[in-house]
């Protein structure tokens, strides 16, 4: 059984503050404070702790939700942006954790683009060798150049999709 202290919320002229303890999402807030009306409304930073204002969210219910969502958030939750409520969901979403993973799946799919292009071109440029193609044909060159244009595709073009899946789920 756990039991919650009541230090999360606090009560100054009846405006509830709850104090935001998680590291990753005081960081959010505070930086979401820069960028988005609510959270420069609502986020309060005294010192070293942050608190989160509910003074401008007139509906009960609606505060309520979002004391919730905070307090799931900092219990490590992950949450869907449909499972959290409208004005916290705007805030946290305003900041920008990292690349996305279209992004990330680019930049995997580059690398081993050309590195599946390189080792393409030196098998073939092997093969060329084993078959003793005389120097002064331009066969040997032309082949390993469209190997390596054709295995840069194919690599990367695999190494895309795979990492894109897999960082999408």
């Amino acid at each position: 059984m756990a039991t919650f202290t009541p230090t999360s919320t606090t009560l100054v002229n009846g405006d509830e503050l709850l104090l935001i303890t998680q590291p990753t999402l005081r960081a959010k807030l505070l930086h979401a404070r820069l960028v988005d009306e609510f959270s420069a409304k609502s986020v309060i930073q005294r010192g070293e702790k942050v608190y989160l204002s509910l003074r401008s969210i007139a509906d009960e219910a609606a505060r309520r939700e979002i004391a919730w969502a905070i307090l799931r958030l900092q219990m490590g939750a992950n949450l869907k942006a449909e499972e959290i409520p409208d004005p916290l969901r705007t805030a946290l979403q305003t900041v920008s954790s990292g690349p996305s993973p279209l992004l990330l799946a680019l930049m995997a799919g580059g690398l081993g683009g050309v590195i599946g292009g390189v080792m393409l071109m030196a098998f073939v440029g092997l093969i060329v060798t084993i078959m003793n193609v005389p120097a002064e044909s331009y066969v040997g060159v032309m082949a390993t150049a469209v190997a390596f244009v054709l295995g840069s595709a194919v690599f990367g073009l695999i190494t895309t999709i795979v990492v894109w899946r897999r960082l999408a789920k």
